[in-house]
């Protein structure tokens, strides 16, 4: 299994969080790890969702606000 088999989950839950909130703001990160890992069926672990969020903020799907030090210190949206 690649990487990033589960990126589009994330990128999906980010955009139904979008359209939640009414305007693209910045949600914190473990909310959108929260969200997509509540609904597989196999869970490898919060770790692996929160290094797959940060190689989206790499390349560029996410941006980024807070410091990356741990889930709840930062805060992504959709670029």
């Amino acid at each position: 299994m690649d990487l990033d088999y589960r990126d589009g989950c994330f990128v999906n839950k980010a955009q139904y969080l979008h359209n939640d909130q009414g305007i693209k703001k910045y949600m914190k990160s473990v909310r959108l790890v929260g969200e997509g890992v509540g609904h597989l069926q196999q869970y490898p672990g919060d770790a692996f969702f929160e290094y797959r969020v940060r190689q989206l903020i790499m390349n560029g799907v996410f941006e980024i606000q807070g410091v990356p030090k741990d889930m709840r210190f930062y805060s992504v949206k959709l670029c």
